[in-house]
């Protein structure tokens, strides 16, 4: 029996699972730009691809080109950065890099936590997050915690996933005084930081030892499929970081079109623009079909199932099915009642408005007895 996975986005798996073409599917599963990869990035991308002498070339080891236009955007030196294939690869990386045995996480959190903890040795210590706080986390009681010195490291994601919830500029500083009392290791991970980059820290890493922030480019720039993330930190921490990297971590043509991307600022300002939009008609959406909808500042939203509803597996199976749309059914998440949660991701106004559609239709039509087949989860 093949294994369940715990990401969204396994459009591959679900087409065939239930026969239904992958390219018929609409996926709200993954929180990916629907906007899609910036027009300039894709030119470049099918000039690259077309050229057979590029092609039989190695890839800049280091990704300098990308570097240099990060350090640009960032404001943080080039010796601060290292570019990794996706913001997981990097998570792996940094987290072994600190020498981490015991590791304090907020929960829930992205799956990967778990299991670059257990790659790494290292054991997880659940920090609980509560529903009736929006999954804010405590940052009190979370820094009286690190100032103990039970933990070598800490990982706190902002926005959080699932949820959505930013932390301000004073909880962030909060949490980096508290760790670093102890000197307790942190990793950031701002995959998602894109949509509120006022509470990054990036410029705060490139300085302070022992805090790494990890970054995604292929979230916010609407191409997954490339696999190309960033970690900023002091230079000795990245240097530390690359060693735990392969030697030529990102392709040739990934390096070149996320080079590109960033060059893009129209399209950044439009997404931004749009998100912002969509999230809250999508939002209210759902508050109008009775569902509990969570403060979000990322390009996704937690829902909260209502208790007469069917569960999220069976909404899940039934959005599949009947309307060939796939959404996050957040069962795999340690810390949420299970059966009752969905993260969608906020896609185009079109896009949002067939789910909300679907779902109108599938709750009209639901028995409180529906069954759905064994479900997958994913993150």
């Amino acid at each position: 029996m093949r294994e369940s996975p715990i990401h969204g986005g396994d459009v591959w798996r679900v087409a065939s699972e239930y026969a239904i073409p992958a390219s018929q599917l609409l996926d709200f599963s993954a929180n990916v730009n629907p906007r899609g990869l910036p027009a300039g990035a894709r030119r470049q991308l099918l000039r690259d691809a077309a050229d057979v002498s590029l092609l039989m070339r190695y890839p800049d080891p280091c990704g300098d080109p990308l570097r240099a236009a990060l350090s640009s955007r960032l404001g943080v030196p080039e010796r601060s950065i290292v570019v990794g294939e996706g913001a997981e690869a990097l998570l792996a990386a940094a987290v072994r890099s600190l020498g981490a045995r015991h590791c304090l996480v907020p929960v829930p959190s992205f799956s990967e936590y778990a299991r670059v903890c257990a790659a790494s040795g290292a054991t997880l210590h659940p920090f609980a997050l509560n529903p009736t706080s929006n999954f804010r986390l405590a940052v009190e009681k979370f820094g009286r915690m690190l100032r103990s010195g039970q933990w070598d490291t800490a990982i706190v994601n902002n926005p959080h996933n699932p949820s959505g919830a930013l932390l301000g500029s004073s909880e962030l500083w909060e949490i980096l005084e508290a760790a670093a009392h102890p000197g307790t290791g942190l990793v950031l991970d701002e995959a998602f930081i894109d949509y509120a980059e006022h509470a990054s820290l990036v410029r705060t890493a490139a300085e302070r030892s022992g805090v790494i922030v990890v970054r995604s480019l292929t979230k916010f720039y609407g191409c997954p499929a490339l696999r190309v993330g960033y970690a900023v930190g002091t230079p000795e921490c990245i240097n530390r970081v690359a060693g735990m990297m392969p030697t030529w971590p990102v392709t040739l043509l990934a390096l070149n079109a996320m080079t590109e991307a960033l060059l893009d600022e129209d399209y950044a300002r439009a997404t931004l623009q749009e998100n912002s939009l969509e999230q809250a008609r999508l939002s209210a959406g759902f508050a109008r079909l009775g569902a509990a909808v969570f403060p979000s500042a990322a390009n996704y939203l937690l829902v909260q199932l209502k208790e007469e509803w069917a569960s999220a597996p069976q909404l899940r199976d039934r959005l599949i099915r009947e309307h060939c749309i796939l959404v996050r059914n957040c069962d795999s998440y340690d810390g949420l009642k299970t059966g009752r949660y969905v993260r969608i991701a906020v896609r185009s106004a079109d896009e949002n408005d067939r789910l909300l559609g679907a779902l109108e239709t599938v709750l009209k039509g639901q028995s409180p007895h529906d069954s759905a087949r064994p479900d997958t989860t994913e993150d």
